[in-house]
């Protein structure tokens, strides 16, 4: 099976200034728990069972392998896949846009990494010294709609489709039914990113950069 991991060329942390400016200069990001974004009644569209997905396919086209012949499914086919235990995640968009700053409750500047690459080594580092090594840890594009080859963490319905997500997640090494928030320090990320608020948007950040999920 084959993935691509191939990283967008800038990613959007969309957030309130004081925290990304502690990203900024610091290199501090915290790591949730996927749990705490379900019951996130006044942020609609943070809402969602990380833990588990439920997948509709309406109309789709299936084919017997034996035969090559189709086949007509009588309605819609659910799917579901599930993490079986909840995990560490970290999320940013592959876009800029300013719906974001009213889609996330609170945000009113954004982080744009310009160098996602080096962003990623230093953030698998600093996560190597504060998570033990038995857990796993991964990036990647999250897939609407249908299941991502990188299993249920990476995986939406097709209503959260303009989020745009590249995902960071970090998975126990035992099924675990809760998980605590953990920081992590990378040391300034100034020479690979900057921090814009959200009243600049309209005028100087207009260009959506060209990977997609």
């Amino acid at each position: 099976m084959e993935i691509d991991l191939t990283r967008p060329d800038k990613l959007y942390r969309y957030s309130e200034m004081t925290l990304l400016q502690r990203s900024l200069r610091l290199g501090e990001f915290r790591l949730r728990p996927a749990s705490d974004y379900t019951d996130m009644e006044d942020a609609a569209a943070r809402t969602d069972d990380e833990r588990k997905r439920k997948i509709v396919l309406r109309n789709p086209a299936i084919t017997n392998v034996s035969t090559g012949q189709p086949i007509v499914p009588l309605g819609d086919v659910v799917m579901h896949t599930d993490t079986n235990t909840d995990y560490l995640t970290l999320c940013f968009a592959t876009i800029y846009s300013d719906h974001f700053y009213q889609d996330f409750v609170g945000s009113d500047a954004c982080l744009i990494i310009h160098e996602p690459n080096e962003f990623f080594n230093r953030l698998y580092k600093a996560l190597d010294r504060v998570i033990p090594e038995s857990w796993g840890a991964a990036d990647g594009a999250v897939t609407y709609g249908s299941k991502s080859k990188l299993g249920a963490a990476f995986t939406k319905d097709d209503k959260f489709l303009f989020q745009f997500e590249w995902r960071f997640a970090c998975m126990p090494p035992v099924q675990t039914e809760k998980c605590s928030a953990v920081k992590v320090f990378t040391g300034s990320i100034e020479d690979i990113a900057e921090l814009v608020p959200a009243k600049a948007s309209g005028e100087q950040l207009t260009i959506h950069s060209s990977g997609r999920p």
